[in-house]
């Protein structure tokens, strides 16, 4: 059970960096200088770590190499950037619908690359998480009938909106599964969250040269706010993550992200006075339930064939 808490715990945090990441953008910071903020931060803080463990880097094969730069690179530079821009092109609750696909490309991916079987003991609990999930925002999608769905009618502005979540959600689905592509080959979980910031900051460099002029200089108060931000859900949140991806499967970890709207319901309702709805009580019992008993089936399993 341990490896599903860990990965909700970081859910958790990433849930909770909502209270400090939309006020930054409120303030007039693009998303790019408050992703690249928190890739130097997480840079420095972590760079005893890829001193530490430079012997590892040095020793990884190409496809690890690949998989390392796709994580931070791709996933955590390129699919945070995309995913916020989408929402300038698409109604937001279009763009989270959509992004509900993204377990099904970490699952599709890991049984082609990882070789993980899809049992139908599996696909009854994926279909209760997934259920959940969309009863959460069922009240949303009875509003997205009458909604706009696209903020332009223009054909290039439409497809750039479906285009950038949908590379968000192929880049984080791939990435779940980069990960623990690098733990089956026992890479350690500290080296791949420090890898993968630096390799986050390494993309995110160049595409502030180029689009420098979205770079403002940030009050100290707001600039304080990004580290802490940074340092709760990038390396807490990262370090609960990787644990908790070492020790289960793929296709299981990118079910347990879909938690991440049931803690984000939560503290919007604790620190913002939000109430929660009926659709978010069931939706997100569902959602944790469902995580719990998947991992309990696969214990269960585990269990059965170590004694076979």
């Amino acid at each position: 059970m341990a490896g599903t808490f860990f990965i909700m715990v970081a859910c958790f945090t990433w849930a909770l960096d909502t209270l400090i990441r939309y006020p930054l953008l409120g303030a007039g910071y693009s998303t790019l200088q408050i992703v690249l903020i928190e890739h130097l931060t997480l840079v420095l803080v972590t760079a005893p770590l890829l001193w530490r463990y430079r012997d590892t880097f040095r020793h990884l094969s190409k496809a690890s190499y690949g998989c390392l730069f796709f994580i931070g690179g791709i996933g955590s530079a390129v699919g945070t950037l995309a995913f916020t821009q989408a929402f300038a092109y698409l109604n937001p609750t279009v763009v989270i619908l959509l992004q509900k696909l993204q377990p099904i490309v970490a699952i599709l991916l890991a049984y082609v690359f990882l070789k993980e079987r899809i049992q139908v003991n599996f696909l009854q609990w994926a279909a209760v998480i997934l259920g959940g999930s969309f009863v959460m925002m069922w009240p949303d999608l009875l509003k997205l009938k009458a909604a706009q769905w696209h903020y332009s009618s223009d054909s290039v502005s439409i497809l750039k909106g479906y285009g950038y979540t949908l590379v968000a959600v192929i880049a984080w689905g791939a990435a779940t599964v980069c990960g623990k592509y690098l733990s089956h080959q026992g890479v350690a979980a500290n080296a791949i969250m420090s890898g993968r910031f630096l390799a986050g900051l390494m993309v995110l460099l160049p595409l502030a040269l180029i689009d420098a002029e979205s770079l403002r200089p940030m009050l100290t108060k707001d600039l304080g706010l990004a580290i802490v931000m940074a340092l709760l859900s990038g390396l807490i949140g990262m370090w609960f993550y990787y644990r908790g991806l070492r020790t289960v499967p793929a296709q299981m970890a990118t079910l347990a992200e879909l938690s991440f709207p049931v803690f984000a319901g939560a503290i919007n309702w604790l620190f913002l006075d939000m109430g929660l709805t009926s659709y978010q009580i069931v939706g997100g019992l569902m959602l944790i339930l469902g995580n719990i008993g998947l991992r309990l089936k696969e214990l269960r399993h585990s269990a059965l064939a170590s004694q076979v």
